[in-house]
């Protein structure tokens, strides 16, 4: 009888190790892209500093960008929290004590943009001699901020929802 010879063919042990690490570092490049944030769709708030000052005989509250990216003036949102209430505002809001917008330009191109050293300022719908009140258009009741009460503020980014700069200041 004749013997019959059997030939496997297989992967060679060589190749077989090769193609695990290849696998392998494949999985880790696609886990450490998600881990990254490469996967997300998550939208950046600009970066910018202000200072701040109250005029309690014009009832503004100005806000000078000392440095940082440029700003849409009607990209921007101030929030306001006094004695546990809160109050977002924008050029999109209508004050009911005045005629124009919330957030005004003052001084620079007057061009819309906000840059290093422009100014911007809030105005209050109503200012008496104890104290400031916004009532926009459609707002359940008045939001009103004492004189010498601590005021916390927040410039919202409108586009990512996250905060440019937060502080606090003293009305007075």
């Amino acid at each position: 009888m004749k013997s019959v010879q059997r030939t496997e063919s297989a992967v060679s042990p060589v190749i077989g190790v090769m193609l695990m690490i290849v696998v392998t570092i494949i999985i880790a490049a696609i886990v450490s892209a998600f881990a990254g944030g490469m996967g997300t769709d998550q939208k950046k708030s600009p970066n910018a500093q202000f200072s701040i000052s109250v005029d309690t005989s014009g009832g503004t509250v100005t806000f000078q960008q000392t440095s940082g990216d440029v700003l849409a003036l009607n990209e921007i949102l101030v929030q306001l929290e006094c004695n546990g209430q809160a109050i977002t505002l924008s050029n999109a809001d209508t004050p009911t004590g005045f005629t124009g917008n919330y957030l005004n330009e003052i001084g620079g191109s007057s061009d819309g943009y906000i840059t290093a050293s422009d100014r911007f300022t809030l105005a209050a719908d109503t200012n008496s001699d104890s104290q400031f009140s916004y009532n926009p258009t459609g707002a359940a009741a008045a939001f009103t901020i004492p004189y010498n009460a601590h005021v916390s503020y927040m410039i919202l980014d409108k586009n990512s929802g996250k905060a440019i700069q937060t502080g606090e200041f003293l009305l007075r």
